[in-house]
């Protein structure tokens, strides 16, 4: 890439319209110009009337542009070419989006020039950090000369590793050239703001001079790339380049978009994959295969995010995926695609994480509740189900819910809570272990009342462990989330209607069937409904030592909201 400085208006147009698409020396490769001096098409001269493609048209696609579809887009090759704004501000776009057009461009041209507006900014000092080569041409006068002496300091200072040449002009009639190249002293390897005096003193004499024919102005460009071409020259690190323009983070969501959407339709015959890590294992595959063809320099850490981030939306839960997998995390709560929540060391705060849209956060649910062999719609909008490794989720979606697709998540413990593991975290004494262990062991039976989250679940886990052996338990829940570790064990678990209303199994239901099944005891995750009635009948008539939950703030609560669910059972 060669920058040429921020100089006069008149200046300006001289260099275009004089020699920038003529000088280089092999006649098969061409030269490409960036003009970002100038906004709006009425500025641009008759040197632009051929060969003009508008750099604003080229940043929408740059996420999966390369050598081979940029060339596809410039055609015919033959044409002098430049890139030029349209409408936008230079200092609107991103340095990175222009230093990674600049990349692609020059795998397909010799020279790259790209023409700074009069103003530095940001994004200049971007550019001019990564150019090969600074010229810097101003005009005979004193002024202009001081200016630019100025200018070649600040360059100088900004870019240790470029080469810097300044290009001394006299503008008449005919425009002559003037340069400032005498020995090669100013094409220095590595040019310092504290150059030598004398060249500065030559920069800003009106006396030091050389004259040229008409097209002077041409022959010290091409004086100065063949220098430039004979010297060992520092070339522009595109590993960084990529890393700036890909972990901007508009490129990176334009570029996960666009092969997202490819993914997805070429994951569309393997809808029925059951197995979540063979259909993981699966997209990552055509992943690698999509970028490949792409043919897109990506970063490594960055391919590897990319690459994650895609699969867990296509084949898993998407953003969800990193909080399920923190052991840290005990609660999600999602509220709407842009709002989610964790429960974390007993503290609940806002997750950085968001959902793209609530089509996509739906996709989720409804892939969620499909693991459960149950469905989400208009028709049913809540649904209580689980996870694969029993956490317990519930979904309300719209138009039920007005805050958008709203999902919880109990997390599953993957380390389950025993009662030596509840003393020492001082949820229970020692002498309270005591005791629930002979009322177990004397067949009594247990009610365990709390409000929400307050740990009626785990508790009733833990107590579960001193059930003997040998006994037959029947396990009865909304959603499957007890971890009874007792061999004989018979996992009973509710159905809901199915969309034409039919087909449900309630857990009064089961707890009716249950007794028919000769269980020793059985244990209902929760009561909530009617279904406490058959639960207090089965606990006097021979299935003594059975146990539940319910919601309830003390054990005088407790015992009045059984009343209630007695009440709801219609006897």
């Amino acid at each position: 890439m060669f920058i040429i400085a921020p100089t006069c208006d008149i200046l300006r147009r001289a260099l275009i319209a004089n020699a920038l698409s003529e000088i280089s020396n092999d006649k098969n490769s061409q030269n490409v110009i960036l003009d970002l001096s100038i906004t709006s098409p009425e500025a641009f001269w008759s040197m632009y009337k051929e060969g003009v493609k508008y750099i604003e048209d080229i940043i929408p696609v740059m996420a999966g542009l390369n050598s081979k579809t940029l060339k596809k887009y410039i055609s015919p090759m033959d044409e002098k070419l430049s890139l030029v704004l349209k409408d936008e501000d230079f200092s609107s776009i991103a340095p990175e989006k222009i230093l990674y057009l600049i990349k692609i461009l020059e795998e397909i041209y010799k020279y790259v020039f790209v023409i700074l507006p009069d103003k530095i900014n940001d994004s200049s000092v971007e550019l001019l950090k990564n150019s090969k080569l600074i010229i810097a041409p101003y005009l005979s006068d004193t002024l202009s000369a001081r200016q630019a002496l100025n200018s070649v300091g600040l360059f100088a200072s900004l870019c240790q590793t470029a080469n810097i040449v300044p290009l001394k002009l006299n503008i008449n009639r005919e425009f002559h050239c003037e340069q400032i190249m005498k020995d090669n002293v100013l094409f220095a390897k590595q040019l310092s703001a504290d150059f030598p005096i004398k060249i500065q003193e030559e920069m800003l004499s009106p006396e030091f001079s050389y004259k040229d024919n008409p097209s002077s102005f041409s022959v010290a460009l091409a004086q100065a790339l063949n220098l430039y071409d004979q010297s060992p020259a520092t070339k522009t690190n595109g590993e960084n380049i990529n890393e700036k323009y890909f972990f901007n983070e508009d490129v990176y969501k334009n570029l996960a978009a666009e092969i997202h959407k490819e993914l997805v339709e070429s994951m569309k015959n393997h809808t029925d994959e059951t197995d979540s890590k063979a259909l993981k294992s699966l997209a990552e595959t055509k992943t690698h295969e999509i970028i490949r063809k792409l043919e897109v320099d990506i970063p490594a850490d960055l391919k590897s995010r990319l690459i994650k981030e895609l699969c867990d939306d296509v084949a898993g839960l998407g953003v969800l995926e990193d909080l399920l997998d923190n052991p840290e995390i005990s609660e999600i709560m999602v509220n709407g695609s842009k709002n989610i929540f964790i429960e974390k060391a007993g503290k609940i705060i806002r997750a950085k994480e968001v959902f793209p849209n609530e089509d996509n956060l739906k996709t989720v649910i409804e892939r969620i509740v499909a693991q459960a062999g149950r469905h989400i719609d208009e028709a049913s909008p809540i649904v209580d189900s689980r996870l694969k490794d029993g956490s317990r989720v519930n979904a309300v979606i719209k138009p039920i819910s007005l805050s958008g697709h709203t999902l919880t998540i109990r997390k599953f413990m993957k380390s389950k809570l025993s009662v030596p593991s509840l003393i020492e975290a001082g949820a229970i004494s020692q002498n309270m272990a005591d005791f629930l262990r002979a009322a177990v062991v004397l067949r009594k039976n247990m009610i365990i009342s709390g409000g929400t989250g307050t740990g009626k679940t785990t508790l009733l886990n833990a107590v579960s462990s001193f059930i003997p052996e040998h006994e037959r338990l029947i396990t009865i829940e909304d959603s499957a989330e007890l971890q009874l570790q007792q061999l004989h064990t018979v996992r009973l678990e509710a159905r809901p209607k199915s969309s034409e209303g039919s087909g449900e199994i309630s857990i009064r239901r089961l707890v009716v069937n249950a007794l028919r099944m000769r269980p020793d005891r059985i244990i209902v995750g929760e009561c909530r409904s009617g279904e406490a009635l058959d639960m207090l009948q089965a606990m006097n008539t021979g299935h003594e030592g059975s146990m539940s939950t319910v919601h309830a703030n003390s054990e005088k609560d407790a015992v009045s909201r059984l009343e209630t669910m007695v009440l709801m059972s219609g006897a």
